[in-house]
């Protein structure tokens, strides 16, 4: 048998990264701004154009000149000339002069000569044109001036920023209908091992249903892939071999799950030798869970082979494959921070993977550790994130702060 020589995660990920810049970062694809919601920009947009392009009032009032409104109080307030009132959508057609005012609705386009807006509920109307003011305003108040928003030039969104709701909002309002983003990576899943049945299938004794295929696809849709085709393959090499043989030209990433010990029917590593290109990179990583994890790639298709534990898999999956993708994108997530429940050890010279869940004690965040078996999967749904422990330390002690990744 042949022992796995263990590679560290760090350097797993940056194998990685490497790869993703070199054949999926470069490409890219134009879509509709309403579409681009957590998508990734391939560039940075300059606004055309300025937010807004006219001096708009923030309130439904009477805009007016504000030093005109100094000293106005409810027992003597300021009276004004209303020489028009504007509705949305309406360009001004007077310029306001000292003693005047013009009634403007909340966004609506203010008058040349008015530098504050007053609201209604500090108004009132004394006839037809003539309105009292109760209250003094400062100047620009409840005014947004042009530009103020964006000027032209300004940064709208950064290359490799995500699409947020507040950035698509940015684009639309300078009038940028599509913007460039990176491509969908496509991924494809195959689970192995001839007591694996699909998910809705009657399973026997010593058999179980393809829970790897689930997480997994749940997983990389949460990252934005998209999951091309799902595989369910018994021990049966030929037909595993055909089937990464073909995915590798049309994917960009396949997970294979089961098959990377090394047992009689654990062939993954082979069959990505045989795609070549150059075949397996790895085989072993000092992660616990995820010990025989396969990394390889054949041209531009990165192959990864899992452990066959459902806790095992995922844990690979959001520790080197997700963190790669994030650091190739530049996808920066702000930390999270908790107070150990417990003490925590670690698997000596290994990266050991604990996860917990997390509570708000006294306006504190704290962090419960979950303990599970690499094949038992019901104490997952209780975690909330992952704590890395590096395999020189021997542990973290209980009440440490220590960062959380959040699933």
């Amino acid at each position: 048998m042949k022992l796995l020589t263990v590679e560290s995660v760090e350097q797993a990920v940056l194998r990685c990264i490497l790869h993703i810049q070199k054949y999926h970062k470069i490409r890219t694809e134009i879509i509709p701004i309403s579409t681009a919601f957590q998508r990734i920009s391939s560039k940075r947009l300059n606004s055309p154009e300025i937010l807004p392009n006219f001096n708009r009032s923030t309130v439904d009032g009477y805009a007016l000149k504000a030093q005109q409104t100094f000293g106005a109080s409810e027992s003597i307030p300021t009276m004004l000339l209303c020489i028009e009132r504007l509705e949305m959508g309406q360009k001004p057609l007077k310029k306001l002069d000292s003693g005047e005012c013009c009634y403007v609705p909340t966004g609506g386009m203010i008058p040349d000569g008015a530098t504050a807006v007053v609201m209604v509920e500090y108004c009132e109307a004394f006839n037809d044109n003539q309105i009292l003011i109760y209250r003094p305003i400062a100047h620009h108040e409840n005014v947004i001036f042009a530009g103020e928003d964006l000027n032209m030039n300004d940064i709208v969104i950064e290359k490799d920023e995500t699409f947020t709701h507040q950035a698509i909002g940015r684009c639309a309002g300078v009038g940028i209908s599509h913007v460039e983003v990176y491509s969908p990576v496509k991924a494809a899943i195959i689970s192995t091992g001839d007591e694996v049945f699909p998910i809705d299938s009657i399973i026997k004794e010593a058999q179980v249903h393809d829970v790897n295929s689930a997480i997994l696809t749940s997983i990389l849709k949460s990252m934005g892939f998209e999951v091309i085709e799902n595989h369910l393959i018994q021990d049966n090499e030929e037909l595993l071999f055909t089937t990464v043989n073909r995915l590798r030209e049309t994917v960009d990433l396949i997970l294979i799950s089961g098959g990377s010990s090394q047992g009689e029917k654990d062939y993954t590593a082979k069959i990505i030798d045989q795609c070549k290109n150059p075949g397996v990179w790895s085989h072993g990583l000092a992660i616990k869970p995820g010990k025989p994890t396969i990394l390889g790639s054949s041209g531009s298709c990165l192959i990864v082979g899992l452990p066959g534990h459902p806790v095992s898999a995922m844990t690979v999956l959001l520790r080197v494959i997700k963190t790669a993708y994030q650091q190739a994108y530049n996808i920066n997530r702000p930390p999270t921070f908790a107070i150990l429940d417990t003490n925590v050890m670690s698997s000596a010279g290994k990266e050991t993977i604990v996860y917990v869940q997390l509570r708000n004690v006294n306006n504190q965040m704290h962090a419960k550790v979950l303990y599970s078996k690499s094949g038992l999967i019901s104490t997952m749904k209780d975690a909330d994130g992952y704590v890395i422990i590096p395999g020189n330390l021997e542990g973290y002690q209980r009440d440490e702060v220590v960062e959380v990744i959040l699933l």
